[in-house]
């Protein structure tokens, strides 16, 4: 059973949700959602310091179950480090690249220079996955699968290799999912490259 201070949380993030969805990000303040939910405004920024920060975990809070997913694909113990980084970098795309969190992200970059938002996008969402998979490549290079390097720096090659070839996605009018097998020979022409620049030698 939800304690009173869970259920008043998640009434405010209802109601939120609602004032979002009726009036975009833009158009939603602090005061129409104390209102839909019914509460004061000192009761709403004892939960939630800014509007960024109140939209960022309504929408984080349906796609975390998914990044929880893509990030398991990225087990230690694997023999084959290239297998596991195709599954990972199929699962990311195809998630990082949906309408829905494109979206997201394309509002963290425009909200970057006037507030917190994009800050808070990054690390409540690409920080976290980025730190599981520097741990991952470290791990994968102590045990000889792949050369010894920077890991931090790996990862920040990696992801460049995954969305090299869609940027354009970030400049679009209309976004909608990419195909399959689309998503599938991105991945691998990037894993390609990187096990070239980062396999065991020898």
């Amino acid at each position: 059973m939800r304690s009173k201070s869970e259920e008043k949380r998640q009434n405010i993030l209802n109601a939120a949700s609602e004032v979002f969805r009726e009036t975009g990000f833009e158009g939603a303040s602090m005061s129409d959602i104390c209102t839909k939910a019914g509460y004061s405004r000192a009761t709403l920024y004892s939960y939630f310091p800014s509007k960024e920060a109140l939209f960022l975990e309504i929408m984080l809070a349906g796609g975390q179950s998914q990044a929880d997913a893509i990030t398991s694909a990225l087990d230690p113990a694997t023999p084959n480090v290239e297998e596991s980084l195709v599954h990972f970098g199929k699962a990311l795309l195809t998630f990082i690249y949906s309408p829905e969190i494109l979206a997201l992200r394309r509002l963290a970059i425009a909200e970057a220079t006037r507030s917190d938002f994009g800050h808070l996008f990054y690390t409540r969402s690409r920080k976290q996955g980025e730190i599981v998979l520097t741990a991952f490549l470290k791990q994968a290079m102590d045990a000889g699968k792949l050369r010894q390097a920077d890991p931090a720096v790996a990862v920040a090659h990696l992801s460049g290799l995954l969305e090299s070839e869609l940027e354009e996605m970030f400049y679009r009018s209309e976004i909608t999912p990419l195909e399959p097998l689309y998503i599938d020979r991105i991945t691998h022409s990037a894993i390609d490259v990187f096990m070239a620049a980062y396999g065991a030698r020898g």
